[in-house]
């Protein structure tokens, strides 16, 4: 399972709790170490160790490479060039199969997009396969308007994890555990409890690794509209590692 930033859980918590329960080994890694504007590293990582430990992973299995590598939140487009060596050779056992299943390309967050190129490459050195999952984007919006948990069409046939009401309700209560990000959740739990009305907002699409050569959609990226890097920017120093 791979995130950009801890707390980027929110969007998968049914999958993760799926997983323990079929007794199958879950790997979570982080690709940055989430200090965005001086945050506490430290606590943040806490906080990501004590909710998944509380759906039943092993602190073993949680590793938080960007924190490890000095990875810059908002920067892993410009670090892609050694992370993605080093991913490998520390969880690109050839022999892993499994599933891999990372950000979505939906042009959210640059990490997130950059995380999804780097998953690409981690699922194809352990011959898994690949998934992704949507955490938010702006497609079809202007300013500072986003959507949560909504899968791109572009990104093809979506498959949805069906979830009762309860289990619904407990993913909205863990984001409160991430309490360093209250500020980030204010934004987003509105969008999140609304998608929380319906039994399939949870979902997950395959990977084409060719899509990576296209823009995520034709609107300005969400992250430009944020004060983060031009798609442009963002194309250029990712072009080793996106499928052109």
């Amino acid at each position: 399972m791979v995130f950009a930033h801890p707390d980027d859980e929110f969007a998968v918590f049914p999958w993760l709790t799926r997983a323990v329960a079929a007794g199958r080994r879950v790997e979570t890694v982080w690709l940055t170490d989430g200090g965005w504007g001086g945050q506490d590293t430290a606590r943040r990582r806490g906080e990501s160790i004590a909710v998944l430990t509380g759906l039943g992973l092993d602190p073993a299995d949680m590793h938080f490479l960007g924190e490890e590598w000095s990875v810059p939140d908002g920067g892993l487009h410009l670090r892609l060039g050694d992370v993605v060596p080093r991913l490998l050779e520390r969880l690109g056992a050839a022999d892993a199969a499994g599933e891999v299943l990372m950000p979505a390309w939906e042009g959210g967050h640059h990490d997130h997009d950059a995380s999804h190129l780097a998953g690409i490459h981690l699922a194809r050195a352990r011959g898994a396969q690949m998934s992704q999952y949507s955490l938010y984007h702006g497609q079809g919006l202007t300013g500072p308007w986003f959507k949560v948990l909504s899968p791109l069409p572009a990104n093809g046939a979506v498959e949805a994890l069906p979830t009762t009401l309860a289990e619904r309700l407990r993913c909205a209560a863990l984001c409160l555990r991430y309490r360093s990000q209250w500020k980030s959740f204010v934004g987003l739990l509105p969008f999140y409890l609304w998608r929380m009305r319906r039994a399939d907002a949870f979902w997950r699409q395959s990977v084409e690794p060719r899509r990576t050569a296209q823009r995520p959609h034709p609107d300005p990226m969400l992250y430009e509209r944020r004060g983060g890097p031009q798609w442009s920017e963002f194309a250029a120093a990712t072009a080793p590692y996106r499928h052109v």
